[in-house]
């Protein structure tokens, strides 16, 4: 998603070393040695191995540090704001490796995907240990007590983006003309895992009365994310599999694509618009980088009008 990886970083982006603590998180939970590290690596398994590929490739982060954000404005104490950066950062990159998979992706990040890389098989296996893993990061967290009631929380949200995705990939034949089936795919797929670092963090700090608020910013957030995406990648999406939301509405009311553009981005607007007051309207400012990242996006595409 390229306008995302290109939001500019602010404030509130710059946890770098807490984000290492996250990173050497993940690679423990996955048994992989960390870079750097003098210790002698032992035989891995080959997801382990892809596993360790797939995360040394990069990333913003964004997920984890939604949580970190998050869990620093509301008081949680450190080791839990890292239990859950990590839970869903490898809940994400799970996902990222199923759904390249599933579209046949040929690279992410600049590297070939795990698939291309290991084989399909391999493949599935990597995305079921990143997925495991992320339940041994969040077993972590220091109140145990809250364990279950969060565990449950991170299979809500896993199961809405498996839903968003088979919903994606299982043709209907009105994909290409329904614009709310587009949103709401957008928001189950993509909102799903942008609002449970909140909802982990507001629900750890004995808020979680605010995470129908917290899920209402990142599902609108996940929407206008999605449309300016597609307003970028209206030609690569033509004539393929990705259904891109300038060439849904051009469909739906028979306009031209120009017209389509400019309501496509109009509507994108509204959802920032949206998000934005949402996520300003979080206890503690827990919202307040996803407020900055829809900000942002608002911005750019105010400029492009």
């Amino acid at each position: 998603m390229s306008s995302l990886a290109h939001a500019t970083l602010g404030p509130n982006l710059r946890g770098d070393t807490l984000m290492a603590v996250v990173d050497e998180r993940m690679a423990e939970l996955i048994h992989v040695v960390p870079a750097g590290s003098e210790e002698v690596m032992e035989e891995r398994s080959e997801p382990t191995l892809a596993a360790a590929y797939h995360l040394s490739s990069g990333g913003r982060r964004v997920r984890a540090r939604l949580a970190l954000s998050a869990g620093a404005a509301l008081g949680l104490p450190t080791e839990d704001s890292v239990a859950i950066a990590s839970c869903v950062e490898l809940i994400h990159n799970a996902s990222l490796i199923h759904d390249d998979l599933q579209d046949r992706e040929g690279s992410r990040r600049g590297v070939e995907t795990v698939h291309l890389a290991y084989g399909d098989e391999v493949a599935v296996c990597t995305g079921d240990l990143l997925l495991s893993a992320s339940f041994a990061a969040l077993a972590r967290f220091t109140d145990t007590g809250l364990l279950p009631e969060l565990f449950a929380l991170v299979h809500s949200r896993i199961a809405l983006v498996i839903g968003g995705q088979c919903a994606r990939l299982v043709s209907t034949g009105d994909e290409e003309r329904d614009m709310a089936k587009y949103e709401s795919i957008a928001a189950t797929k993509s909102g799903a895992l942008l609002s449970l670092p909140l909802e982990l963090a507001l629900t750890g700090s004995a808020k979680g009365m605010w995470s129908a608020g917290a899920r209402l910013a990142a599902n609108h957030f996940a929407i206008g994310y999605q449309i300016a995406d597609d307003l970028e990648d209206v030609e690569q999406d033509r004539g393929s599999l990705s259904v891109n939301a300038l060439l849904v509405l051009a469909a739906a009311i028979g306009c031209s694509e120009q017209e389509a553009a400019l309501r496509a981005r109009s509507y994108a607007l509204a959802h920032l618009n949206k998000s934005i007051a949402l996520a300003g309207s979080l206890p503690n400012a827990s919202g307040g980088l996803l407020r900055e990242l829809a900000l942002d996006l608002s911005h750019r595409l105010e400029e492009t009008r």
